[in-house]
């Protein structure tokens, strides 16, 4: 997979904000045609953790993220679990121990298990990486976000994707927040007619 310029970009400013700056929460807002699946994959990739939880009340987010993880060269080394499968525990760490990266999928859907899920993976004595995709829907409300906040520590980078409301996203994580940032629809067109234009003139 290739990204696009503006994909890239996005990519180094948090990559270099988890890395460099530190930060352990970052919330992006993205618009649509950005991309974010894929933009996130291949954020969570180079910074390299060991296990990638994705959370979201919208569980189509997961169906999006294993067909993109399972469809490019770049990510041959993860193996997709979802945490609604009975024996989950079992395939992540047999996944682990046979040196595979781990793409976890977990519902942030109201459940008798989801809190000895979130228990479960925030535990595991492994580098951690937190997507919460359409933060903004579902996952924003207290009951989801704060079951999440509570293990911050227990997780090196967390990200906050959202392609609408940055401020119903992020309303419930303000004070963990270290950096925010966005692109419009009509910057990615701007630098979609940039390119070209380089393209014709070469």
């Amino acid at each position: 997979v290739s990204l696009s310029t503006y994909q890239f970009n996005e990519a180094v400013d948090v990559i270099t904000q988890f890395t460099k700056n530190k930060a352990k929460v970052v919330a992006s807002e993205l618009c649509a045609r950005f991309g974010k699946t894929i933009w996130a994959g291949a954020v969570a990739k180079e910074l390299g953790d060991d296990l990638v939880i994705v959370a979201s009340y919208v569980k189509t987010v997961f169906t999006s993220f294993g067909n993109d993880i399972s469809s490019f060269e770049q990510f041959k080394n993860y193996k997709n679990i979802n945490c609604d499968d009975k024996d989950y525990q079992e395939k992540i760490k047999s996944a682990l121990k046979e040196g595979y990266k781990v793409f976890a999928y977990l519902s942030l859907a109201n459940g008798t298990n989801r809190q000895k899920r979130i228990d479960f993976l925030t535990g595991l004595k492994v580098s951690k990486m937190l997507i919460v995709d359409e933060a903004d829907f579902g996952a924003k409300c207290e009951k989801q976000a704060v079951p999440l906040i509570e293990k911050l520590d227990l997780i090196d980078h967390t990200l906050l994707m959202t392609g609408t409301d940055m401020d119903e996203a992020i309303s419930k994580w303000q004070e963990h927040v270290d950096y925010v940032h966005s692109v419009t629809y009509i910057e990615l067109l701007n630098q979609k007619r940039e390119s070209k234009e380089v393209l014709e003139n070469a």
